[in-house]
């Protein structure tokens, strides 16, 4: 692990009050990214079991003293596994989630578990396509999934828009290139963003040409661990971001991504712009908690 980490600022300023921040943390294999202004967060995945407790530091250190939402794009425990210390933690954030039905032997054990709990949490809410969420300024939109056809957990992988001032931040959880297809014939996609959350860790399933050519993304990021074991990112999906992405980060080499959205104070319709700067924090490289290794990661 590096010692200097590059910090991804996307701040927003108007006038005299602050605005979201959104950062994409380091949490080794796995995905979990906070958008945070003020004190207050929502958390976007929680990464797996053993970053539970890295998580909650950088939570703390980044100034989130209430959690407002808690979001699972699916419940693969490389993005959900935290969910259990994080709801120990903040017990009155709401939880958003598809409602994916899933089959009560579902695999592995651990994601049997968390659809256990998430369908017994009495915070729940369903979050589908066409939902959205209005946060202090900013707008969360549902884009995938509508319905459900399966079990596959990527196929359904919850994909979001989040809008601040014209500012276009798009996540893709884990979803493949199926989806991205049903979302442009859908035109649930169009124009560029600002920030693209590659699908899927940067594997060669998702991030095709075609979706690329038409979000055409300032900034790309890849969440994702060193010497991933199903050898992630592709090289082919990395090759396609250094050409249409404005600039490609990784959380592996990268370390913690903030981004800060800077904004006029005047108009109120005025273009927000992304700016960065150097600081941050990586992943621990031990496993934290004497948790064993996780199984079932996909």
């Amino acid at each position: 692990m590096k010692p200097l980490l590059l910090v991804l600022l996307v701040v927003i300023a108007s006038g005299a009050k602050a605005a979201p921040r959104l950062t994409v943390l380091d949490v080794g294999e796995g995905q979990a990214v906070l958008l945070h202004e003020g004190g207050h967060g929502i958390l976007i995945d929680t990464g797996h079991p053993g970053m539970a407790r890295h998580v909650l530091q950088r939570l703390s250190a980044l100034g989130v003293e209430q959690l407002d939402y808690l979001i699972l794009t699916h419940l693969h425990p490389d993005h959900a596994g935290g969910y259990f210390r994080l709801r120990e933690q903040f017990p009155e954030a709401v939880l958003l989630y598809t409602g994916h039905p899933l089959p009560p032997d579902v695999r592995p054990d651990l994601t049997r578990w968390l659809n256990q709990a998430v369908m017994a949490d009495t915070r729940r809410r369903r979050f589908l396509a066409g939902d959205t969420l209005r946060w202090r300024g900013a707008t969360l939109e549902a884009l995938w999934p509508s319905s459900f056809s399966d079990a596959n957990l990527n196929r359904h992988s919850l994909v979001l828009m989040i809008h601040y001032r014209g500012i276009r931040l798009l996540l893709m959880g884990d979803a493949d290139v199926v989806v991205e297809r049903a979302l442009l014939e859908r035109g649930r996609l169009s124009g560029p963003v600002d920030l693209l959350v590659a699908g899927h860790h940067g594997a060669g399933d998702a991030t095709s040409e075609g979706f690329l050519a038409t979000i055409r993304p300032g900034y790309a990021v890849i969440s994702v661990n060193s010497d991933n074991i199903r050898g992630y990112p592709a090289a082919t999906v990395v090759e396609r971001l250094e050409r249409s992405a404005g600039r490609l980060l990784r959380t592996d080499r990268d370390g913690e991504l903030q981004f800060l959205l800077i904004c006029p104070p005047s108009p109120e319709n005025a273009r927000c712009r992304i700016e960065l700067s150097k600081a941050g924090e990586k992943a621990p490289t031990k496993r934290c908690c004497g948790e064993p290794p996780v199984p079932g990661l996909q």
